[in-house]
């Protein structure tokens, strides 16, 4: 019963649309017209704006395809380039490798060869020294042998000529006894002990010779370069009153070579009595002493000369 009155009522509103529908003005039928016509301008506006649109959009995707085939070209060519640059880099670097090595060959080759030169050095160094110790060996030898030889040459001459004095008898003396030193025309005898003035003077006399006279001052020098430093009794007193010599050479007119306020005849030496008694110093200078003090000593004695 109710779905009959709903279509009732659909078909009653169907027929009033109707009756509405052919009731319209003219203006309204023209409106519809102009709506529909805006609609298609519309339309056709938005496919003319699409139309430039997908005109902008394909050119620029040419561009685009343009831009992008360059890109690749140029990427290409700097892969190439990149590809060649890197062969000739790495035969570059194998070239530097060999060269390296052979440098370093080279180095090693030299530094054997300056070990080498440094070991000869130092052998050359330890043969120089060597042959410059045996150098001052053999000289030192040589030196000795020649003392010797000229010893032996002095011995010889000292026998030859102690032979001849026999011959004659001992009556004249042309040569110094053995171990005796000569010097223009006299012999010396250094002793290597000690003993006071008076005794010295009585070994002197033994060898028929006497206590040292000093007349110049080269003999001076002669006697100091053979006495070393030792204080030594000369043949010079003046225990019997005035300065004189054991072989009566005048004093007062004679060589002097007394030390600085010398003779002074000191009596603060607590032996007793003056200082009567002359000896050479350390310095070879002059002093006069107590007698009984134990000294070194020198003989003389003077040579004849040969007829």
């Amino acid at each position: 019963m109710t779905m009959a009155y709903e279509n009732f009522q659909d078909v009653g509103s169907d027929e009033k649309t109707q009756k509405i529908d052919k009731a319209l003005p003219f203006p309204s039928a023209v409106w519809n017209i102009c709506s529909v016509f805006r609609l298609l301008l519309f339309s056709l506006g938005l496919g003319l704006l699409l139309l430039v649109v997908v005109g902008i959009i394909g050119s620029q995707n040419s561009q685009v395809q343009k831009d992008l085939l360059m890109l690749r070209r140029n990427f290409s060519n700097f892969t190439s380039d990149t590809m060649a640059n890197i062969q000739e880099l790495t035969s570059k670097g194998h070239s530097l490798q060999e060269m390296t090595k052979s440098l370093k060959d080279e180095v090693e080759d030299h530094r054997q060869e300056l070990q080498t030169i440094r070991s000869f050095n130092q052998n050359m160094a330890s043969l120089k020294s060597t042959l410059e110790k045996k150098e001052e060996e053999l000289k030192t030898e040589q030196s000795a042998m020649l003392l010797k030889i000229q010893q032996l040459v002095k011995d010889l001459r000292t026998v030859n000529c102690g032979l001849a004095d026999l011959r004659r008898n001992g009556s004249v003396k042309t040569c110094c006894p053995l171990h005796w030193l000569e010097y223009d025309g006299s012999c010396y005898w250094f002793s290597q002990s000690e003993k006071s003035w008076s005794e010295a003077d009585k070994v002197c006399q033994l060898e028929d010779a006497y206590l040292v006279v000093v007349n110049s001052q080269e003999e001076q020098n002669f006697i100091k370069s053979h006495k070393s430093t030792f204080n030594t009794w000369m043949g010079l007193t003046d225990q019997n009153g005035p300065w004189r010599w054991l072989d009566g050479t005048d004093y007062k007119q004679g060589f002097k070579n007394w030390a600085p306020d010398q003779p002074d005849n000191w009596y603060g030496h607590g032996l007793g009595g003056g200082e009567d008694c002359a000896h050479f110093t350390s310095d070879g200078r002059w002093n006069d002493d107590v007698c009984q003090r134990s000294y070194r000593w020198v003989c003389e004695t003077k040579m004849d000369k040969a007829s």
